[in-house]
């Protein structure tokens, strides 16, 4: 019989017929296995550890790249704000390394363009721009403000009318009354009066409860000669704020267009004392106290003021028409072929006997024809030497408004 053999590892006996022993075998097979495991997530760890720096690397780079572009995009909006159109180009461009998708500063870096004289190239980021989101009302604004500069009025109406109903990413109420506002103004320098009452009328619809807003929209209605809605716009805004200068001098003004002197001097003198200082305020003023000052007709008036008032109002006339016969060195009596103004004058000569304060008083009557004689004399005069000043434009006034204030 073999003899037993045991482990030299262990010190188990070997069962006959094995040439390892069995139970140190089991034993490695185990320890191997847990080697193993270990191994793999050891592996698995350090993985997910390079995972997570990586991670973190690329958020710090990114956060790096962003703190880079807002750096560089503040000095182009300090650059820009200073007027060194030139260096905020630079700016803007460096932002653009660093954030190539940001919109804002693409946009900033086309006005930085616009500011320098360079518009084609304003205008090719900006369109660039406007095919990625044809509804942005910020870019189709500045493309408008770009082809209103180049004086294309077809592009500008375009773009302005995008802008105003496009999309804004914030207030776009506001941001499309403005855009409004501009192009009501871009109307009205254009000449084109009818298309900019009718934006104007639009925006009158729908503004908020600001003084100084609706007297901006009443003086583009009173330069666009829509009188009432714009006198309208001031009365609201004076109902907002009494004492709007602005407002005051817009009203006065309105009225004063419309020939209703006696408003229009309500207005102008609460203008004039908001603000002494306001020159257009104080010749409006001074016109209006004109006109009401000469004019016959005006409720109230005795019959001996209506009366000294048209003899006033014809010397007054006689005089504009002498004065302007002889800077043309026209003669006015003793020629066979009369010209308008020698017709006049010998037709002021005639009535000259009626035209006493005694008379007039007496049969009034006669006040009618004699002022619109007078009406005659100045409105030939302003045809023959141009516009006065003065009484004579109050005249001249009086005459545009039909007679005045007449009953």
């Amino acid at each position: 019989m073999e003899p037993e053999r045991r482990c030299g590892q262990c010190g188990k006996a070997i069962p006959w017929g094995q040439v390892e022993c069995p139970f140190c075998a089991e034993r490695g097979t185990f320890f191997w296995s847990f080697r193993r495991e270990t191994f793999l997530l050891a592996t698995l760890a350090t993985l997910l550890l390079l995972f997570v720096a990586t991670g973190f690397v690329a958020r710090l780079y990114h956060a790096q790249e962003q703190s880079l572009a807002a750096s560089w995009h503040r000095r182009g909006e300090a650059e820009l704000r200073a007027g060194r159109a030139n260096a905020a180009i630079e700016d803007f461009r460096n932002a653009l390394v660093y954030a190539r998708d940001n919109t804002q500063y693409r946009l900033q870096l086309a006005e930085a363009l616009a500011a320098a004289g360079r518009v084609e190239e304003a205008r090719n980021h900006l369109l660039n721009l406007r095919e990625a989101e044809p509804g942005n009302g910020t870019v189709n604004l500045e493309l408008a403000r770009l082809a209103k500069r180049q004086g294309l009025v077809p592009e500008a109406l375009r773009y302005f009318h995008h802008a105003i109903y496009g999309e804004w990413d914030d207030d776009p109420i506001a941001h499309r009354r403005q855009a409004r506002l501009e192009l009501s103004e871009f109307l009205l320098r254009s000449g084109m009066k009818a298309e900019a009452q009718a934006e104007l009328i639009a925006l009158a619809n729908d503004l908020p409860p600001d003084p100084a807003l609706h007297a901006q929209v009443g003086a583009l209605l009173l330069r666009a000669g829509e009188y009432d809605h714009a006198a309208v716009l001031f009365k609201q805004a004076l109902r907002l704020q009494p004492n709007l200068a602005e407002a005051l001098e817009g009203a006065g003004e309105t009225y004063f267009e419309m020939a209703d002197y006696h408003n229009a001097q309500h207005y102008l003198e609460r203008a004039v004392r908001e603000d002494p200082n306001a020159p257009r305020a104080s010749s409006l003023l001074e016109t209006t106290e004109g006109v009401l000052g000469i004019d016959p007709f005006q409720r109230r008036l005795s019959s001996q003021e209506r009366a000294r008032r048209t003899v006033r109002a014809m010397k007054q006339a006689v005089a504009r028409l002498e004065s302007c016969a002889a800077s043309r060195g026209i003669p006015l009596a003793g020629t066979s072929a009369p010209t308008p103004l020698q017709q006049l004058w010998a037709r002021a000569q005639e009535v000259q006997p009626q035209v006493r304060e005694r008379v007039l008083a007496r049969e009034p009557d006669r006040i009618a024809p004699t002022m619109d004689l007078v009406f005659e004399i100045e409105r030939a005069a302003e045809q023959e030497c141009g516009t006065p000043q003065g009484l004579d434009q109050a005249l001249l006034l009086l005459a545009r408004g039909q007679g005045g204030t007449r009953p």
